[in-house]
């Protein structure tokens, strides 16, 4: 399950913290923190100064404070934003961690109101996608980092977002106008939005699901059509995509068993990012791949399961190695892909954060870009970075920093 923030939780820029708040969240997973207690009350210097050193904002519970400040606390939500968390006074890391993490409450909130049989609403997931989708117009790096990285939510919730950033990324790659990657990453968001309906038991059955079960999976295509279509007016785009996810060229895909040219782009640009992502995640029937190796599995599939431009665009907007992967470098040192080079797929901007011994740098993680092809020795699952996981989280969110 994803966490859900209370909504009466206000977002405080660090620089504006005083005694007497209680900080309930912050702007970063609480493991990648010295602090051991999730929520406490602002006491001490100490206190302030750490939270002013690692985070931008936190979220302050006015329930619990003992901060008398009626203005701060009383006052709407978008005035709050604007007066204790303007943009320019985050950074674009920042900026992005907020957005990301409004979209996912924004999502946990509809699928709550579909489980209580409530319409899904579309409002909230359109204005918590817009600036997501605006700032993968000009920074097509941060946001992928952070969900690679950062991102702690359950298995459904991720995997909305991820193709819901993914639909945004290739369809920038191929040319769509603005308006147009709304949409696609709405229909990112949805696509699996049916699996609701689909029994719990059902989805973590370990093994091989017989023919009854199968068919409340195939039918979650239609119930989340029918679940989009009755939530307001809805684009085509959507639909196909959410319909025709798990078609395939060769025709033997669900629900319809359509070929080739009839497969609409949506749906054809859906089935790669569904296709992807999920290989990038633990699955009942199998290990979670890193993303070069999911690229090269999916490059194996173009022209019999999908269209070969599609793919190919895909894998452009992507780069060899995609933001957040795991990468060793020639000389054995770890690292982690921060940024992907202009037209030049083989040399990704990498933050080193281990040795060859796979042990912690010493001085903290540093950026480095490979001169050659052959300086990226492997990609692999974070897995295999010996780091203990304290040590590990702390190098992830000073390789974040170093490019913000």
């Amino acid at each position: 399950m994803a966490t859900l923030l209370p909504t009466h939780l206000i977002p405080v820029n660090c620089a504006q913290l005083q005694f007497g708040m209680y900080v309930a969240e912050l702007d970063r997973p609480w493991l990648q923190t010295s602090f051991h207690s999730h929520g406490f009350m602002l006491r001490q210097d100490e206190q302030i100064e750490e939270l002013r050193r690692i985070c931008e904002y936190v979220y302050v519970d006015p329930v619990l404070s003992e901060h008398d400040d009626s203005e701060m606390f009383n006052t709407g939500l978008t005035s709050r934003i604007k007066v204790l968390t303007p943009a320019d006074q985050l950074t674009p890391l920042a900026r992005q961690r907020m957005e990301l993490r409004d979209l996912g409450h924004a999502f946990a909130e509809s699928v709550r109101g579909v489980r209580k049989s409530q319409a899904l609403a579309l409002v909230p997931l359109r204005r918590a996608l817009a600036p997501v989708v605006t700032s993968l117009l000009s920074d097509a790096d941060t946001i992928p980092w952070l969900l690679a990285t950062e991102l702690k939510v359950g298995f459904l919730y991720r995997r909305a977002l991820g193709t819901a950033v993914l639909m945004a990324l290739a369809g920038k790659r191929i040319g769509f106008k603005h308006a147009l990657l709304d949409e696609l990453a709405l229909a990112g968001l949805l696509m699996d939005i049916g699996k609701l309906s689909v029994p719990i038991a059902i989805l973590a059955k370990l093994q091989p699901l017989n023919e009854h079960e199968r068919g409340f999976v195939v039918r979650h295509v239609q119930r989340g059509l029918y679940m989009v279509r009755s939530a307001s007016v809805i684009s085509t785009t959507v639909e196909e995509a959410v319909l025709g996810h798990h078609e395939r060229l060769d025709g033997s895909g669900y629900p319809r068993g359509l070929r080739r040219t009839q497969l609409p782009l949506a749906a054809r640009l859906a089935g790669i990012v569904d296709t992807y992502d999920a290989m990038l995640q633990n699955r009942r029937y199998a290990q979670a791949m890193a993303p070069h190796d999911a690229m090269r599995l999916l490059n194996g599939m173009c022209d019999s399961k999908f269209d070969t431009a599609i793919v190919r665009s895909f894998m452009r907007a992507l780069g060899l190695y995609p933001t957040g992967s795991w990468v060793q470098i020639a000389d054995g040192r770890l690292g982690i892909v921060r940024q992907q080079a202009d037209d030049e797929p083989t040399r990704p901007q990498i933050a080193l954060v281990s040795d060859s011994a796979g042990r912690q740098l010493p001085d903290g993680p540093t950026l480095w870009q490979p001169n050659y092809r052959g300086d990226i020795l492997r990609a692999f699952q974070s897995g295999a970075v010996r780091i203990p996981r304290h040590q590990l989280d702390e190098s992830i969110s000073a390789a974040a920093n170093l490019a913000a």
